[in-house]
């Protein structure tokens, strides 16, 4: 090989790594944010079951208070 064409390759290489030191790093923060994701989702999915049983002992609480 001559000079112009290992400059060439190591160039290239040096690309390539660190091309894949980005990628490895968004796969970090992609796994990451899918992990808070599945927090929040199940967060949500509690906050909406409290609100659903909140609601609904209002109601009944309503309810007695109107027949009374």
């Amino acid at each position: 090989m001559d000079r112009q064409t290992e400059e060439r390759r190591d160039y290239l290489y040096n690309n390539l790594s660190k091309q894949l030191t980005r990628l490895n790093q968004n796969f970090e923060q992609l796994n990451h944010n899918i992990n808070v994701l599945k927090t929040q989702t199940e967060q949500s999915q509690r906050l909406a079951v409290f609100h659903a049983a909140t609601f609904m002992g209002a109601k009944t609480v309503f309810s007695r208070d109107s027949s009374s």
